[in-house]
């Protein structure tokens, strides 16, 4: 509720030139968080490449393209934009993939860009596993884990399709793994391996990804649902007895914002305000004992039940609203009206 890792793909106008600025994205990015009261962690994607083996990119894929240089330009841009924003903004770099690179320049970028989170996407689906597996000689996260150097910074974004051994690698290794479970469901990517890496004290966090639904409640809940599917057994995302939303919810916050770089996740002195309020007495909660809130949370409510939010001590959010709410929504509004227009729709 309180910050976003911003995976930023569109770089350049549809028919892929560059703007005048090249950043121009970048900037109009920053300009809404701050709108917004968001934290923002501007993550700058490098897509080179159509498909694993250095494939040409698409028409359609033109917007996301850079080389190193131009990547490098944006990224120093960023940098620069980030320090007229407030001093919880963040710049990492998102390589956006093993297929969208190649592994000399992933080194070179990663050797660059070494003060900040880094997050790619990863073993989504099975035809990306096959193709970097034919290409690389390895599957997707066995070969990063033995090409590349991942500490704490780093964020794998989905990590479905993992054997046994990559799964308890990447726990190992301190990396988060970034899930986005509505998304891996309506895209039919498949689950992740939940037990296996809860097991082996693996760290995780929650993104939206695709955006076609927009709910922490049920970015958690699908997260465990998909596990009890999978299965065939309740109770699945804790180790041993205990709250699975009290996992789910205090796992997606600390891992959150480690991958983020973010000194959030917790209440404690010296941790940044990034607060939310909830509120007991919703009729989805009133039921329940303090300690089932967060199982009432993940299970029974939706976002309704957020009375207020605060984003490095920022009150963005009262009474249920976003203090620009109504601004926000008709600038958003007028914004579709336009591009479904040119689109001839």
């Amino acid at each position: 509720y309180a910050s976003v890792g911003e995976f930023h793909y569109v770089h350049h106008q549809p028919n892929g030139a560059r703007y005048e600025d090249p950043a121009e994205t970048t900037h109009r990015i920053m300009a809404a968080a701050k709108h917004a009261g968001i934290g923002l962690t501007h993550l700058p994607v490098l897509y080179t490449y159509g498909g694993a083996g250095r494939a040409k990119l698409s028409h359609g894929q033109r917007r996301f393209g850079n080389s190193i240089d131009q990547f490098s330009e944006i990224v120093a841009a960023a940098k620069s934009s980030a320090k007229a924003m407030p001093t919880d903004f963040r710049v990492g770099i998102a390589p956006h993939s093993l297929r969208a690179t190649a592994p000399d320049e992933l080194a070179q970028i990663t050797a660059a860009h070494d003060d900040g989170p880094i997050h790619i996407h990863i073993a989504e689906q099975p035809k990306e596993v096959s193709d970097i597996a034919r290409w690389l000689g390895a599957r997707p996260v066995e070969w990063l884990l033995g090409n590349q150097n991942i500490t704490p910074d780093w964020c794998l974004i989905h990590a479905t399709h993992m054997s046994d051994t990559e799964t308890a690698a990447l726990a190992i290794s301190g990396a988060v793994a970034g899930l986005c479970p509505i998304t891996e469901a309506n895209l039919g990517d498949g689950p992740f391996n939940g037990p296996g890496y809860l097991a082996a004290g693996g760290a995780f966090g929650l993104g939206s990804d695709s955006n076609v639904r927009i709910s922490l409640t049920e970015e958690l809940r699908t997260l465990e649902y998909s596990q009890r599917l999978r299965d065939l057994q309740r109770n699945v995302m804790v180790a041993g007895a205990g709250s699975v939303g009290k996992t789910l919810y205090l796992g997606a916050v600390a891992g959150g914002a480690q991958a983020l770089g973010r000194k959030a996740g917790a209440i404690k002195q010296g941790r940044l305000a990034d607060l939310v309020a909830i509120n007991s007495q919703h009729p989805h909660l009133c039921s329940l004992a303090p300690d089932q809130l967060f199982d009432g949370l993940c299970f029974a409510a939706d976002d309704s039940v957020i009375t207020d939010v605060w984003s490095a001590g920022r009150h963005m959010v009262h009474g249920g609203q976003h203090i620009n709410r109504d601004a926000i929504i008709a600038t958003y509004q007028t914004a579709m009206r336009k591009l479904k227009a040119s689109l001839g729709s």
